[in-house]
């Protein structure tokens, strides 16, 4: 994990920092009950380490690695609650990771079946409880499992308030 932690923290600086300056809540008085760590950098790196501690596979711990990188820019503040959120952030989260496992292909750091199932996972983490068994249906076993693998580290990459967390991963 830490070899694609110092290619990203080298080579794309500016997704670290837009990440780092990414905050889960609204403001330093209303802390976010899903995400009492704070900032975005600080989950990632929290999901990379469960990647690692479980020894799941380079296409798990890549997918932990970006799989919130568009976050800073699908964030916004419903103004109804004053909640911050990330609506569509896995999509976007996609789109900007393409050129970055290009890279780790030319750097033969990944496979190029590798890479499209790192875009594949990163691009579905979102569905992924909401409509699991839909999902299921048309993924691969191994896909379906990669998925899993990254849901199980997002949801315990982070400190949280809400009795959810426990029931998801339980």
């Amino acid at each position: 994990m830490t070899e694609f932690i110092r290619w990203f923290s080298i080579n794309y600086p500016e997704y670290k920092e837009a990440l780092l300056k990414c905050h889960h809540n609204f403001d330093d008085s209303v802390t976010n009950p899903y995400h009492v760590e704070g900032d975005c950098w600080s989950h990632t790196m929290m999901v990379c380490k469960i990647a690692e501690l479980k020894g799941y596979n380079r296409v798990v711990q890549v997918s932990a690695l970006l799989h919130d990188i568009g976050k800073p820019q699908s964030r916004k503040i419903n103004p109804k609650n004053n909640h911050v959120q990330f609506f569509g952030h896995e999509k976007i989260s996609a789109e900007m990771a393409k050129p970055l496992v290009a890279d780790l292909v030319d750097r033969k750091m990944l496979t190029r079946d590798e890479a499209d199932e790192v875009l594949e996972i990163i691009r579905l983490h979102g569905e992924f409880y909401k409509n699991r068994e839909k999902i299921k249906e048309y993924l691969s076993p191994h896909i379906f499992e990669f998925l899993r693998e990254l849901n199980d580290c997002d949801y315990l990459g982070r400190f949280s308030d809400s009795k959810r967390q426990l029931e998801i991963v339980v």
